[in-house]
């Protein structure tokens, strides 16, 4: 079984046997060899590579996939040899010996000629096909459409039907002739020269050179006024790069080193921090400083190129500043690898997560009726802290103190116990299990029970030698079937999980005495 290759020819995919493609490789190549050099060569060589993938496409079908080497030599034949169709004498003759007159006898094909067209170059396509001149069919259009309108569709149909003739071999083939190398040739030249004729023609005209002149003085006034403008706009950009550039500078450096300077940062409410005083809360003193000077150098030195390129750009002059360059961009790329490798670093501080349990049995009261009071503290109030939220957690730092508090969630559920019980689950997060649990130890929270009463802080703390590892505490209050429970209307805010019959309800549960039941509190 012979060896087969594919190779696409004119856009289109061939299966050939080897002994038929090493032919037509060799045929190919004489071509591309004799056209690569001319002006219209690669015109020249698309159109044989077309024509003769047309040809191929004709002799596949469904039962015949592959191209043989009988198939090549066919085409070949009515393509032409390479050896008798480079000799200019035999081409030359060919209009003359009666070879040559035959072989313009073939079948036309209809196109429209796009060439010669006026309208559509469907009444040149015509004249091609019928062998006569193109003025000939016009002047029979006009006359028949003047009293037969149907002619306009007709003309209007065969605009939209008729294919146009784009390449040599469809023009040849518009005209009668065979398809062969050296027409082909022919026609792309006689094409070629007729295109190079015109735009000479116009070149030379006196509008055009007029027109010309005229185009080149509104052009160079119009570079001259965009060259103006352009500088404008530079020099506009080099002050302002200049100014934001050294306002940058001084804003950052206050910022991190000075307390409540050009840059603070503020919270959502309240007083403001300088960059050692809220990271403070996150990290330890020397990793601020080291995170802050890098981060200078991430900001400050894209600025200050920015700033000196401006420079350049305004004033025009150069300078020998490759090494420094190139000293500044290591030192950027090293900041950006240590500000990367401390974040990720800090990010392992939140890897695991441990909740710690406190419990403790209400006792010591005589009442069926406990009332929980939420204690009001002057010291969060709104208005004397900063306070942010992070996941729906409400977070305060106060102004003057080294903690920071968080909001407490409260929980009311049922016990199958006889005494009222209070649970406390403190949760922090740390490099592993054990270190979380000890950032939870860390926790602060009191409560006071008062007989009946027990009086709630509404938040906890965390110390600021602690860090802060996304830190939280809930609240628990188990209540016995059949006890009773007030919430004082302060606890609303905090009220988080609530065994009651009105699920969802939570608004309604504080300033009201409620019976806890196997399903939950009613009223």
């Amino acid at each position: 079984m012979k060896k087969t290759v594919k190779i696409n020819l004119g856009g289109l995919i061939f299966n050939l046997d080897e002994d038929a493609f090493q032919v037509l490789k060799n045929y190919l190549d004489a071509i591309i060899s004799h056209f690569r050099d001319q002006e219209e060569g690669k015109e020249i060589i698309e159109d044989i590579e077309a024509r003769m993938a047309e040809l191929f496409q004709s002799k596949v079908s469904e039962k015949k996939e592959v191209i043989t080497l009988q198939d090549v030599n066919d085409v070949i034949e009515i393509m032409g040899k390479p050896e008798e169709l480079f000799e200019e004498k035999e081409s030359e003759s060919d209009a003359t010996d009666p070879k040559g007159k035959g072989q313009r006898k073939q079948n036309r094909k209809l196109y429209r000629d796009p060439d010669n067209a006026i309208l559509g170059g469907v009444a040149c396509g015509l004249a091609a096909w019928f062998g006569i001149e193109a003025w000939v069919v016009r002047l029979l259009l006009i006359i028949f459409t003047i009293p037969f309108q149907v002619f306009i569709i007709v003309y209007i149909i065969l605009w939209i039907v008729l294919p146009k003739a784009e390449t040599a071999a469809q023009k040849l083939e518009m005209r009668g002739e065979r398809v062969t190398v050296s027409n082909i040739e022919k026609t792309v030249k006689e094409e070629y020269e007729t295109v190079k004729d015109n735009v000479k023609r116009v070149r030379q005209s006196k509008e055009f050179k007029k027109t010309r002149s005229v185009l080149d003085d509104i052009f160079h006034i119009i570079g001259r006024i965009f060259l103006v403008f352009l500088k404008i706009i530079l020099f506009i950009i080099g002050i302002s790069l200049i100014i934001a550039g050294i306002s940058a500078i001084m804003g950052l450096t206050g910022a991190v080193f000075f307390s409540h300077a050009f840059f603070p940062i503020e919270l959502w409410h309240g007083t403001f921090y300088n960059f050692h005083e809220l990271f403070g809360f996150f990290t330890t003193p020397t990793n601020i400083t080291l995170f802050a000077m890098a981060l200078i150098f991430a900001i400050i030195i894209p600025v200050v190129a920015l700033i000196y390129g401006g420079i350049k750009l305004i004033f025009r002059f150069k300078a020998k500043d490759k090494v420094i360059g190139l000293t500044a961009l290591v030192l950027w790329i090293l900041s950006i690898i240590f500000l990367v490798t401390m974040s990720a670093y800090e990010g392992t501080h939140f890897l695991s997560s441990e909740w710690n349990k406190e419990s403790e049995y209400l006792e010591n009261f005589d009442s069926d009726t406990l009332y929980i009071y939420m204690e009001s503290d002057p010291g969060i109030t709104g208005f004397n802290d900063s306070w942010f939220y992070e996941d729906n957690d409400e977070w305060h730092i106060i102004s003057g103190e080294n903690k920071v508090y968080g909001k407490i969630d409260l929980d009311i559920e049922y016990t199958d116990g006889d005494s009222f019980e209070i649970v406390i689950y403190k949760k922090s997060q740390g490099q592993s299990r054990l270190q979380a649990s000890i950032n939870a130890d860390h926790i602060e929270y009191d409560y006071v029970q008062d007989g009946s009463s027990l009086i709630l802080d509404p938040y906890f703390s965390i110390d600021k030698e602690y860090k802060w590892r996304d830190p939280d505490t809930e609240v628990n209050i188990l209540v016995p079937e059949g006890k009773y429970i007030y919430l004082e209307k302060t606890t609303q805010n905090f009220l988080d999980n609530v065994d009651h019959i009105e699920h969802g309800s939570l608004w309604k549960l504080p300033g009201k005495t409620w019976k806890m039941t196997g399903e939950g509190l009613e009223e």
